[in-house]
Parts: structure tokens; C-alpha cells; sequence
């Protein structure tokens, strides 16, 4: 994007209406992109489409705050505008949340994956001990050692 962009308070009301309604559309389209991807397994070609989503995620946002911070900004718009623009804002909000939906399934399969190798390893790194000749306790695990730690933080 070439031109600079200019502050919210610059715009009339319906240009900043306007703005704001593009954006959010632009962005629901990149996260709905976003979301197809990660349903028909391709997930390396999400990354195409990260630089677009940040800086549709960060000119959202500035717009949004601008708007919260100062109502007057969209008071004088058009209530038929007004009324695309909550539309659209449910329609991103809606697309966010199939989103989150995904991206949290996709991480808890991923950690029940990575907690049942751990517990493989875990297992077979255990010692086995047990009564050898004449009643004698046995480690017959000798000096192998694995450790893996799962946090799910992440």
C-alpha cells in the first residue's frame, strides 16, 4: 500500500464509515481464507496470508479505537451505513469465531499427539525392574535416558 493512510479524525464521517466497512470485509476474507486452509490440511500456505491479516488486523483496530474513543468521529454517517457496518462487524466477529474454533482443535490434537509420544518415551525409558535369579531386584535399563516436557501454555 502506497498511499499513507490518514488519521480517522481527517475523514468525514462516512468516509471513515466507509473505511472501516472495507476493512472488516478485507479481513473477514482473510481469515476466512485462513480458516480453509486449516479445514483442507494446508496449513505452510497460511503464512501467504499473515503480512495481509496483520496489517488488516492493525488498520481494524486503529480505526475501532479511534471510533471508541470518539463517537462524534461516526455520528453524522448515514444509519443506512451504519447499519452495513454492524452487519459486517458481526459477519468478522462470526468468522472469528469458526477461526478460533479450528486453531483451538488443531492445538489440542496437537497436544494430545505430543503428550502421547512423551508417554511413549517415557515409557520406554522407565526402568524395568523386577525379581531376577536368586529373589534379586534388576534394573535391566542400563543408561538410556530421555526426557520430555510438555507445556501447554503455548
Amino acid at each position: 500500500m502506497s498511499t499513507t493512510r490518514r488519521s480517522a479524525a481527517d475523514l468525514t464521517p462516512t468516509e471513515l464509515v466507509e473505511r472501516v466497512l472495507n476493512v472488516s470485509q478485507q479481513l473477514t476474507d482473510v481469515i476466512r481464507r485462513e480458516t480453509e486452509l486449516l479445514e483442507t490440511n494446508q496449513p505452510l500456505q497460511i503464512g501467504e496470508l499473515q503480512e495481509e491479516k496483520i496489517r488488516l488486523s492493525n488498520e481494524y483496530a486503529m480505526d475501532i479505537q479511534a471510533i471508541s474513543l470518539r463517537k462524534e468521529l461516526i455520528d453524522r454517517a448515514p444509519a443506512e451505513k451504519i447499519g452495513h457496518l454492524k452487519t459486517a462487524m458481526s459477519t468478522l466477529n462470526e468468522a472469528l469465531e469458526c477461526n478460533g474454533l479450528i486453531l483451538g482443535a488443531i492445538k489440542s490434537v496437537s497436544e494430545r499427539i505430543l503428550k502421547s509420544v512423551a508417554e511413549s518415551v517415557n515409557e520406554d525409558a522407565a526402568p524395568s525392574l523386577g525379581y531376577g535369579r536368586n529373589a534379586a531386584m534388576t534394573n535391566n535399563n542400563t543408561s538410556r535416558s530421555a526426557a520430555i516436557a510438555l507445556d501447554s501454555r503455548v
